[in-house]
């Protein structure tokens, strides 16, 4: 997705430059400093870091997991370009609005005056929850990552250490546990500002939760003993449970404010870059999957679902109306963009008791699993009944990595980061490289932008010496991914 400069922007500055009119009229005590309104923050913070997350990044993992293909300029699925990937942005603007977010509802002096958009606590759990799901997604992209020392420009920080993986995931999971400590579920002032929850606090506990039970989850094979810590019954009835629960962001009918395929296929690019890989098509028909006409829109020619093949060398020629675009559930101009949905944590359940981490048994969860995301997509149950009636889908415990696996990459579609990553960790769907790869393997994180060895030098240099090669390249695995 190109560089995105939305009509976000343009509309928080209204916002606020009215709620901050609003603002001084009622609090115009001199000798007081004035703040932006945290609840335009809090909506300014979510428009940019869904687009920053959803967007180009989301975009690369649906390529290296499969379930997307270039169309017109095939070299992101071909490994062609330098493999490396900017995360300045990223902290300079929705992770600093929240920081803002965090210190002014932890300041005598603000605290009072800014209850009106929530209460003091649920505004900094709400921050920090978001900052968790930004921070992991950054690090399962790159790896090592400034985290202990970012954000505090103010303490005159401007070059912060690379914390290593493993202690981020350990801070992640014990910031979910404060933030999930501050939360009030039945609060006397509302959250305002919230596009995500609409403020509703049951959600944001339950989606801290899900975090937790997502990122323990990706210690499987890294720390099982931290992951066994949070693989809890409580953690799991605390979460997401059915279809009904999810996190997701909308998008509106504007170009600006649209869904971030949408923009890449129709607003910007004035032609169709993605369209849904083989690999993906090909696995859905092999299973009958009824979820088909939800994540692909037929060919223009001859009404048939079609996967684009995956890696084509770029000389190929492709008539885009002979293979199958994103379905206008997950790739149209208002198609929400996804943070995260039951069928996940149903998926982590499964895993978790296939491993006999915890009671219960894998077979039904595995079937709640399909069952949810089948249900998010809009599937009858007559349909959902014959598709896990199928052998080729009903599960079989001497082969739970495989299944799982399968089944929950094909549940994450369009959550391309989430998809890449447990690929990465179970090793199935099994998937190679195509015909006009530039490499032999597929990219496993992305390489740090120049910008922060001009800026940071000695700290990103410390990062890559932790790398098995010592060499910042995008086919190094992360700490977790063994």
């Amino acid at each position: 997705m190109k560089i995105l400069k939305y009509k976000w922007v343009l509309f928080l500055v209204l916002f606020t430059a009215g709620a901050c009119e609003k603002f001084e009229e009622m609090n115009y005590d001199p000798n007081r400093p004035s703040f932006v309104p945290t609840d335009a923050l809090l909506t300014q913070a979510q428009a940019k870091l869904v687009y920053n997350m959803n967007g180009e990044l989301a975009q690369l993992g649906a390529l290296y997991s499969q379930q997307l293909a270039l169309l017109d300029y095939p070299e992101k699925s071909n490994y062609g370009d330098d493999g490396i990937s900017s995360f300045g942005g990223i902290y300079t603007e929705g992770l600093a609005d929240l920081q803002e977010i965090i210190e002014l509802n932890s300041n005598d002096l603000f605290k009072n005056d800014i209850l009106q958009y929530g209460e003091n606590n649920n505004q900094i759990a709400v921050a920090k929850i978001l900052q968790t799901w930004v921070f992991h997604n950054i690090t399962d992209i790159w790896g090592d990552i400034p985290y202990s020392e970012a954000l505090r420009g103010k303490d005159d920080i401007i070059a912060p250490v690379y914390d290593t993986q493993e202690s981020i995931y350990k801070g992640l999971l014990a910031t979910l546990d404060n933030a999930i400590a501050m939360l009030n579920v039945n609060p006397a002032i509302s959250l305002k500002g919230d596009l995500i929850f609409s403020g509703d606090m049951n959600k944001w506990k339950a989606f801290a939760h899900s975090l937790q039970l997502r990122i323990a989850m990706r210690l499987s094979e890294a720390d099982e003993t931290t992951a066994k810590k949070y693989l809890t019954d409580a953690n799991f009835n605390a979460a997401f449970k059915t279809s009904a629960d999810f996190a997701r962001f909308n998008h509106y009918p504007t170009d600006a404010e649209s869904n971030p395929i949408y923009q890449d296929n129709v607003v910007y690019g004035g032609a169709d870059f993605f369209a849904v890989a083989n690999t993906l098509l090909d696995t859905m028909h092999y299973f009958n999957d009824p979820r088909i006409a939800k994540y692909a829109n037929p060919s223009v020619t001859g009404g048939l679902y079609v996967g684009l093949t995956y890696g084509l060398p770029s000389s190929t020629s492709v008539d885009k109306n002979s293979v199958s675009l994103p379905g206008n559930m997950y790739g149209g101009q208002t198609a929400p963009s996804i943070l995260m949905t039951a069928a996940e944590i149903l998926f982590i359940k499964a895993e978790a008791q296939a491993r006999t981490w915890l009671a219960g048994t894998a077979s039904d969860t595995y079937n709640a699993a399909v069952t949810a995301s089948m249900l998010y997509n809009g599937i009858s149950s007559t349909d959902i009944t014959n598709y896990l009636a199928q052998p080729s889908v009903q599960y079989n415990q001497t082969k739970w990595k495989e299944q799982i696996g399968l089944q929950k990459w094909i549940a994450l579609y369009m959550q391309g980061t989430q998809a890449w990553a447990e690929w990465r960790r179970l090793d199935f769907p099994v998937l190679t490289p195509g015909k006009g790869a530039m490499i032999s393997t597929i990219p496993r994180r992305r390489a740090y932008a120049s910008s922060e060895y001009s800026t940071n030098k000695s700290n990103v240099e410390a990062a890559v010496a932790r790398l098995a090669t010592k060499e910042d390249k995008f086919t190094e695995r992360v700490w977790w991914d063994k």
